[in-house]
């Protein structure tokens, strides 16, 4: 019987300090939800940016293709054996400039030939002429040896002509290109000897999707740049195209630009820009004010609450172009609204927020990047 009092006593003892344990738990549980309902996060440091009105140049972008304005394949127009070379890879030439020369050797015997032939073929014609008008030769004779004239003389302008095609001259001022020929080379009609290219002036050719058409015209102002865009050339739009692609719906649009310094070279991809009307009022704000989601694009607005604090409200926005370091926004926001430029990524709707003192950095609508 003391043996189960004393175990019963123990029970109770347990079930007393467990009772206790609890308790003293659920009372700090209780103290910890109560306080994390009451809890108000630390305000967060931000940078903002006042939504302003730019103006913006109405263009059209697209990637070009350089054309010489003037630009051919320097190719043998008859046979022949490479007798002289005359230019060297690269060089500036003008018109006229002899390139190559073929050897002529056994055309300059038959041109010695055929100018004998055409000599007495002239001289018994003059003779039959004579005779003729004593009525001693026939018509027909004298009809025959003027056949005979000339087609001597029809030898002798061939020979002649097959001579000066045998030295190739430069069609027009311009560059050399690499050539693709060597001295003793025997070539046959078309073979090509080089490029030939005038580059002084080129031509730009990019592609136009169909309902961008009402707004090119000839004239339009055109810039072309390469590389990293620090060198633009600029001209104007020169011709469109007649027709559109039926599988891309695009139209070639061609330019014309002055290339004087030679920046541009024939088959070079460059980006172009055509100026296409006056420049567009658009509100924006920096790129980096935008919070991109599946669900839609935000922005923190910073507004002052009840107690004259500030606090960021998370609002949805339409977005437009990209300029720069700026985003078009075409709906969602005023002129003159503050928005989180720096630092929007750790809110939430509702958050207060205090002005960070450290300056961000200076955002431009055309950013020059360099390296450091």
């Amino acid at each position: 019987m003391k043996r189960f009092k004393s175990i019963l006593f123990a029970v109770l003892g347990l079930i007393c300090v467990f009772m206790v344990l609890a308790g003293v738990k659920g009372g700090q549980i209780a103290a910890m939800i109560e306080s994390g309902e009451t809890f108000v996060p630390p305000p967060e440091h931000v940078s903002t940016f006042v939504v302003e009105q730019q103006s913006w140049p109405n263009t059209y972008n697209a990637i070009g293709t350089v054309l010489a304005d003037e630009g051919i394949i320097v190719a043998a127009e008859v046979p022949g054996r490479v007798k002289k070379i005359s230019f060297s890879n690269g060089q500036q030439v003008t018109a006229g400039t002899v390139l190559l020369e073929q050897d002529v050797t056994n055309e300059q015997a038959q041109l010695r030939s055929a100018e004998a032939s055409l000599k007495l073929a002239k001289t018994s014609y003059d003779r039959l002429v004579q005779l003729r008008r004593t009525n001693i030769a026939t018509q027909s004779e004298l009809d025959n040896a003027k056949q005979q004239l000339d087609s001597a003389a029809a030898q002798v302008d061939n020979l002649k002509a097959t001579l000066q095609k045998k030295v190739i001259r430069a069609p027009f001022d311009g560059r050399i290109g690499i050539r693709q020929v060597d001295l003793g080379t025997d070539l046959q009609a078309g073979t090509p000897i080089v490029s030939l290219q005038a580059t002084n002036k080129v031509r730009v050719n990019f592609p136009v999707p169909q309902h961008w058409l009402t707004q090119i015209t000839k004239g339009l102002p055109v810039e072309v740049s390469v590389g990293d865009g620090a060198v633009i050339v600029k001209g104007e739009i020169s011709a469109i195209g007649a027709e559109i692609n039926t599988s891309t719906r695009n139209v070639i649009v061609q330019s014309i630009l002055d290339n004087s310094s030679d920046v541009l070279i024939p088959g070079m991809a460059v980006s172009t820009t055509v100026t296409l009307t006056e420049p567009h009022q658009l509100l924006v704000v920096p790129s980096t004010a935008i919070i991109y989601a599946p669900f839609g694009d935000t922005v923190f607005v910073v507004e002052k609450d009840d107690k004259g604090g500030l606090r960021a409200r998370q609002q949805f926005v339409r977005l437009g172009k990209a300029r720069g370091d700026f985003v078009e926004v075409i709906d969602g926001l005023k002129a003159g609204e503050q928005v989180v430029s720096a630092g929007a990524f750790k809110l939430f709707n509702g958050q207060a927020v205090v002005l960070s003192k450290t300056q961000p950095p200076e955002f431009k609508a055309t950013p020059t990047p360099a390296d450091t």
